[in-house]
């Protein structure tokens, strides 16, 4: 049988929507954590020095198939002299690392965060948990077994602004009960000849998810947060369109937008465009997300509440306003204290499967639902 979130279990037990006794946890280790880094291409090098910086962490073996990367990741972590390796099985052998960090391309997160799980070892992972319900649901189904957890890098989970706007949302009740969530990701194109230089599998859609998988995840992510809900079906188009359209499916989009039924029926419209010109201000460019509610609207990366009567205030203090986020920080405590991540395997999977089910209806052009995706939480 089928187990949904709850409204209020999704934010604040999703742990416990993982049907079936709950195996024994890995004891804490009551000594310095040993790290291990599988992928230290860009990303990767960003977390390993996140980890680095880690009191009470040490760096035991870093990972990647090309050993460029390897010497120059060596090199970064030289404090810990830590092993090198091309092959990330090895890693997981290794009896001396407590927990591994993977920021590997998208379509091996699901592979290699299961072996970790399998092979006793923390895991954090970087979005999305896979590009396929099939890779989602195998992760699922290793963390149900596993002593211990994995902590995926949804890391807008971890920014006291967000985390600030949903406890207005949700505990103090500010807007009433919501009803509907407009969310965006727009920016400018850039000019011919300045575009970002990309990896081969990031623009590759059958490695990287395409955008809304790859990218969107994070946002939806966010949107699944306001909710309190998971969707039950979806609806969108999406294409790319410069310099000359191509249809979906093919190469990876630069716009898309999609609507979504929440299983509570809150509704929610998505936007990711990179078709926004610089001067438009009429409709504000970058990232927002504006919740609608039966006594007004709620602005989550502001912390602007707008009464459906009255002026608009802003209810971040200046230290929650500018607080950075902390996953990493958060990942090495909650293995010290022997807790589940805020952002667990079941915010993970319902992120990436949010994401693909957007993804399918732009691809599929029709309503897709989650049933169809054939996975259950």
């Amino acid at each position: 049988m089928t187990t949904h979130p709850s409204r209020r279990g999704f934010v604040l037990a999703s742990s416990a929507l993982l049907t079936g006794p709950a195996p024994a946890q890995q004891k804490p280790p009551d000594r310095e954590i040993r790290a291990a880094h599988i992928g230290i291409g860009n990303r990767g090098t960003s977390l390993l020095k996140q980890v680095l910086g880690q009191p009470g962490v040490k760096v035991r073996a870093l990972c990647d198939t090309d050993p460029g990367k390897r010497d120059a990741a060596q090199t970064l972590a030289q404090r810990d002299n830590p092993k090198s390796y091309a092959d990330y099985r090895q890693v997981l052998d290794l009896s001396d690392v407590d927990a591994v960090v993977i920021a590997t391309p998208c379509d091996l997160h699901a592979e290699m965060a299961v072996a970790a799980l399998q092979a006793g070892k923390y895991v954090y992972c970087e979005k999305p948990a896979g590009v396929t319900p099939e890779q989602v649901a195998s992760l699922l189904k290793a963390a149900k077994k596993a002593r211990t957890w994995l902590q995926i890098g949804q890391q807008l989970r971890y920014y006291p602004s967000i985390r600030e706007s949903m406890r207005q949302l949700h505990e103090v009740g500010a807007i009433g009960t919501p009803f509907v969530i407009k969310a965006q990701r727009h920016s400018t194109p850039p000019e011919a000849g300045k575009e970002r230089e990309r990896p081969a599998w990031y623009l590759d859609v059958k490695r990287s998810g395409d955008l809304i998988v790859e990218n969107a995840v994070h946002n939806l992510d966010v949107c699944n947060w306001a909710a309190r809900s998971r969707p039950v079906s979806a609806y969108g188009h999406g294409k790319k369109y410069l310099p000359k359209p191509i249809p979906a499916g093919s190469v990876m989009m630069d716009g898309f937008s999609v609507s979504y039924l929440y299983e509570n029926d809150m509704h929610l419209d998505y936007s990711q465009l990179y078709l926004h010109p610089r001067q438009l201000k009429e409709l504000r460019n970058g990232q927002w997300y504006m919740v609608f509610g039966e006594k007004g609207s709620l602005e989550i990366n502001s912390g602007t509440l707008y009464p459906m009567h009255g002026e608009a205030t802003r209810f971040f203090t200046p230290e929650i306003e500018h607080g950075r986020e902390d996953a990493m920080g958060q990942f090495f405590a909650a293995i010290r204290e022997g807790r589940k991540p805020y952002a667990d395997v079941t915010i993970a999977a319902t992120a990436a499967l949010t994401a693909i089910l957007g993804r399918e209806a732009i691809y599929r052009r029709r309503m897709v639902t989650w049933k169809e995706l054939g996975v259950d939480l």
